[in-house]
């Protein structure tokens, strides 16, 4: 039984109870009818005791009956059913501050004290006076946080609001001008470790929220409660987390707008004791729909940001919240806040490792480490765009005669040793490696990062490969030897990730890349390096070269201008 239970149990064995339930009449006015002990009929029809006209509700849809324990609801076989607090029951025992949809109708339960002697005066009728709105500053209560781990000090940050900002009648009827100091600290202490715990052990910052939503519910007379996340960039909140005390409701809490700005604007917990007779609070919508008496709003507050708030609210008159209470709640937002910028350094840890583990297919690791450094740890460096690069294309030649000879596991071993050794060549100069096909490679140069010499660090690789064959030949006995023919061309290409959702690969598309592959295939001989025009351009001063005959090659309308690269000149 709920903190709240107690007390009106208590309250009731001093005074008689009564319940009325409140709602609107067809004509927008507030309305009630008490229920004593004879059954109260709720329906359409004209004979039930209190008439709903609406189409949304059934001729006889519900009745509330007295009880051993109070006041029982109940449905009776209607079309569109009952809700308690936004979930759907048959039958359920009512409490105070309790909010029943008959149909599309809302309906607002108050179980109230009678006094005995006198005219009466059920508690739920207005006070007739303004209770201060409290405020805690949540840049002080971050700073101590941080600074001391000895949470038994005195925490007093909360004071009155600003009476500048108010009528000199209303500054004037405030009761507390003195800071209010903390109510049980050791029960605070005690909030602020389960609430590190959850840190430490929770996985995610959804599974965090709720932990922390659950200790809200824990320690406080709270009702209803959210926590949200806040964008400052676009001024938007997103709910993360949400339940009453019942637990999570079949449909989204409607929270309290003006409250929850307040509190983002001025940075600052909020609590306000009754808000229908707060000047600012009280004529509000959402206060007046959802019968909100007294509410709390804490910042989700970081090192001078606010990330997001936990909002909790009350529709009882007889349980308001505390300035205690409030301490409480802004120290689990406090906590709230370091989750979630936990949760944005492990997504960016995770954003990061994804990054890598897919560049490293592609990359050195010194480039995978500039990539992510240029792009801030994003997927620009993958994203499709136009760029000038030079293409790789190099092929084993009478390695299908070889793998006849050899079992399969071993051909794979040859292959493999032989690529392994060639790739080393290619992120040596910072290549990108796109594929393997076959017995074949295709690499490229001057993307994902630019490079103004990508065309002679393609030769040089190109020069690099060729020597290291060979020299993989010579440690190999001569009936295994095998020799590679390059092809190589440079210009303008599309480069990014081209695929599928499921299945993306970073390669480079355009006429250059088909023909380097042609250059490769149809004009160079075992052991030669074929270069295109336009890398021949960018190279001819730091490499030897040979003019070779004009070809056609398949694609290509007119004739290409190859040149053989024979060595260095540098």
């Amino acid at each position: 039984m709920s903190f709240r239970n107690d007390k009106r149990r208590d309250a009731s064995s001093e005074a008689p109870v009564l319940c009325r339930i409140c709602y609107r009449d067809a004509l927008g006015e507030e309305s009630s009818i008490v229920v004593g002990d004879r059954t109260i009929l709720i329906g359409r029809s004209p004979d039930c005791d209190l008439v709903l006209g609406h189409e949304s509700v059934s001729r006889e849809h519900a009745e509330i009956s007295r009880n051993d324990d109070g006041w029982l609801l109940s449905d009776l076989g209607s079309k569109n059913g009952l809700k308690v607090n936004t979930f759907k029951t048959r039958s359920q025992q009512l409490r105070d501050g309790d909010c029943v949809d008959i149909g599309t109708i809302k309906l607002w339960i108050d179980i109230g004290v009678m006094p005995q002697t006198g005219r009466a005066r059920v508690v739920w009728e207005p006070q007739g006076h303004e209770q201060p709105a409290e405020v805690l500053d949540m840049n002080q209560l971050d700073s101590l946080f941080m600074s001391s781990p000895d949470l038994s000090l005195s925490l007093s940050p909360l004071v009155p609001r600003d009476a500048s900002r108010e009528s000199p009648a209303k500054s004037s009827s405030r009761s507390h001008d003195m800071p209010v100091s903390l109510e049980e600290p050791a029960g605070l202490l005690g909030v602020f470790s389960q609430a590190a715990e959850a840190l430490l052990t929770c996985d995610t910052l959804d599974e965090t929220l709720e932990r922390i939503l659950e200790l809200v519910f824990d320690n406080l007379t709270a009702e209803r409660g959210v926590i949200c996340l806040y964008d400052e960039e676009s001024d938007t909140t997103e709910p993360k987390v949400m339940r009453t005390r019942e637990g999570i409701p079949d449909e989204p809490i409607v929270i309290s707008t003006n409250i929850a700005n307040d509190c983002i604007k001025r940075r600052q917990s909020l609590l306000v004791r009754d808000a229908n007779v707060d000047a600012r609070f009280g004529g509000a919508e959402s206060i007046i729909a959802m019968r909100i008496h007294s509410a709390m709003c804490a910042p989700l507050y970081r090192e001078g940001r606010v990330v997001g708030f936990i909002y909790v609210d009350q529709q009882s008159e007889l349980h308001a919240f505390t300035a205690g209470q409030l301490q409480t709640l802004s120290t689990l937002a406090i906590l709230s806040a370091v989750a979630v910028e936990q949760a944005a350094l492990r997504d960016k840890v995770r954003q990061e490792q994804q990054i890598r583990d897919r560049l490293a297919r592609y990359s050195s690791p010194g480039v995978v480490d500039r990539i992510i450094s240029a792009s801030g740890v994003s997927d620009r460096g993958m994203a499709a765009e136009e760029g000038e690069v030079t293409v790789l294309f190099a092929d084993i030649t009478g390695f299908t005669t070889l793998a006849e000879e050899l079992p399969p596991r071993e051909v794979i071993g040859v292959l493999n040793h032989i690529f392994e050794r060639l790739t080393e060549e290619v992120f040596a100069l910072e290549g990108t490696l796109d594929k393997f096909r076959g017995d074949g490679m295709m690499a490229f140069f001057g993307a994902p990062l630019a490079m103004p010499d990508h065309a002679a660090r393609a030769v040089e690789c190109a020069l690099r490969m060729q020597e290291r064959l060979a020299e993989l030949n010579a440690e190999s006995e001569a009936d295994r030897n095998v020799a590679m023919r390059i092809g190589i061309n440079s210009g303008p290409v599309v480069v990014g990730d081209v695929g599928s959702p499921e299945r993306k690969d970073y390669t480079v598309i355009g006429d250059v890349v088909n023909t380097a592959s042609r250059l490769e295939s149809a004009v160079a001989e075992p052991g030669q390096v074929v270069i295109g025009h336009s890398t021949w351009q960018r190279v001819r001063t730091r490499f030897e070269c040979k003019a070779l005959d004009e070809v056609f090659v398949k694609g290509k309308s007119q004739r290409v201008r190859p040149h053989l690269a024979i060595r260095r000149l540098v």
